[in-house]
């Protein structure tokens, strides 16, 4: 037996040398890696002025089963934001979000609230009335800490304000993106953050971080994709240019 062992040793052994051009050893050394770049390249690509990384942007995640619009003056958003949510519930009376000041959209609170909706920020979800309230709105409103153009991915930190809840509760999430806050990719937001100094700050402030790549889905049963299994249904973005 153990004859038979080293034979088989000596010949997968010997077919290993035969792939690697005959060389007595077995794996190649470090200088077969010399050419490689010093700085890995990244894993998803992007380009282009924040109008194209706008519709970049929109063309992920419309493939990925979401919606989006692109709004070319802030003062647009907030018609927009009514609309989309009187399409989604006529009778809707609260929508489960962010508080205002950390959704950079001018008169939001008020153009909602002529329309005869409110917001409803949660500071606490620990007792069951809140958590109950919460559970029952069917929309969630949110802005987000950045998003990436080349795969449609959102980023949302949760912070004072910024109830984590909105976008995992509710059927319908609706995520405003100023431009300012839209990356090519995921590794130039990395970079802006380096380069800024804020990314020690944000992984030390953020208890969770959160990257949302369309709605919730899953296709564990039968290989059937359902969509709003673990989350929302329906995730629609509205980018606009918040440099002017």
């Amino acid at each position: 037996m153990k004859h038979d062992s080293r034979s088989a040793r000596d010949a997968i052994l010997g077919r290993l040398r035969t792939s690697l051009g005959g060389s007595g050893q077995l794996f190649r050394g470090s200088e077969a890696r010399r050419d490689m770049p010093a700085v890995p390249s990244p894993v998803t690509e992007g380009g282009g002025d924040s109008s194209a990384l706008a519709h970049m942007f929109g063309a992920k995640l419309e493939r990925l089963n979401g919606g989006y619009d692109v709004v070319e003056r802030p003062e647009q958003v907030a018609a927009r934001v009514v609309a989309l949510i009187r399409g989604w519930d006529a009778e809707a009376r609260d929508v489960l979000s962010w508080a205002p000041d950390q959704i950079p959209v001018p008169q939001l609170e008020q153009r909602l609230g002529a329309a005869g909706l409110q917001l409803l920020v949660p500071h606490d979800l620990y007792d069951p009335e809140s958590r109950d309230r919460a559970a029952a709105q069917s929309v969630g409103l949110t802005s987000v800490d950045a998003a990436f153009a080349s795969t449609g991915s959102v980023v949302l930190a949760p912070g004072p304000g910024k109830c984590r809840a909105a976008a995992l509760l509710p059927l319908h999430h609706l995520a405003i993106i100023p431009l300012s806050r839209l990356f090519a990719t995921f590794e130039a937001w990395l970079e802006s953050l380096r380069t800024g100094g804020k990314l020690g700050t944000l992984l030390q402030e953020s208890g969770q971080i959160a990257f949302i790549t369309g709605p919730s889905k899953s296709a564990d049963i039968e290989l059937t994709l359902t969509l709003g299994v673990h989350g929302p249904k329906v995730v629609h973005a509205i980018l606009y240019n918040d440099d002017r």
